[in-house]
């Protein structure tokens, strides 16, 4: 795996869960996994689960690829970061995950501070006064300024990545939404903190696509290196799973 590069990776359900896929998927986890998997009351939030954590022990394998997909071991940091566990030759690899209804995805680098996030897009949201709860006031005025299609947009673009940020740091939602603010241009994607928080913004590459159209991804980059990590997207990685 090349040292300056995320690799990312993409399954959409409807085209990931063929016959036998879910089954090939599932003998793929861990028992404390397969239980979780149980826990959930609907099946269609199970299956995605079993593909979510099945593709990240692949997305691992492909990085390692003498580790196979079965042996990783996952623990957890301060303010609940997952993080490999084993085995101890892997544990310099990072990864971040995330399951939207429909889409599951991960990132899998050598540096720490990477962070993904994939929402459904729903045009049932209220933009606005969900803003005025949860963002930064910049980013309030933004979407007071742009018609109800573009606002939707613009505020998925903005919690996607402000998620991928959060789990770039490790904070999960200790660090409150309205701290930090996104700037999304055609020319760029910027952030900037209030003057609490300590963050430098000129460390940080932040990247948008759509899986689907019912979908939006985020990937945050702290890495510091210089341009920004190589984003490397990979198909679904099903085939392994079936070996």
């Amino acid at each position: 795996m090349p040292n300056d590069g995320i690799e990312l990776f993409v399954g959409l359900i409807e085209s990931i869960d063929t016959p036998g896929a879910v089954d090939a998927c599932r003998r793929l986890l861990s028992i404390d996994e397969r239980i979780r998997a149980d826990r959930f009351k609907f099946e269609r939030h199970q299956r995605q689960y079993i593909f979510a954590h099945a593709m990240l022990r692949m997305a691992l394998s492909h990085a390692a690829p003498d580790v196979a997909p079965t042996e990783w071991s996952f623990s957890t940091g301060r303010y609940g970061r997952p993080f490999v566990a084993s085995p101890r030759q892997a544990t310099a690899l990072h990864y971040s995950l995330s399951h939207a209804d429909g889409c599951v995805a991960c990132v899998v680098s050598k540096h720490e501070a990477v962070g993904v996030d994939v929402e459904t897009v729903s045009r049932r949201v209220a933009p606005l006064s969900t803003a005025l709860r949860f963002f930064a006031p910049e980013e309030v005025e933004t979407l007071r300024g742009l018609p109800e299609p573009a606002a939707i947009e613009r505020f998925f673009d903005y919690w996607t990545l402000k998620e991928a940020y959060l789990k770039a740091r490790g904070f999960g939602l200790n660090l409150p939404l309205d701290a930090f603010a996104m700037r999304v241009s055609r020319e760029a994607i910027g952030i900037s903190f209030k003057p609490d928080i300590a963050d430098d913004p000129a460390g940080w590459r932040f990247s948008l696509c759509s899986p689907s159209p019912s979908h939006r991804l985020a990937i945050a980059d702290g890495s510091r290196a210089a341009g920004g990590l190589r984003i490397i997207r990979n198909a679904w990685p099903l085939q392994e799973a079936a070996e």
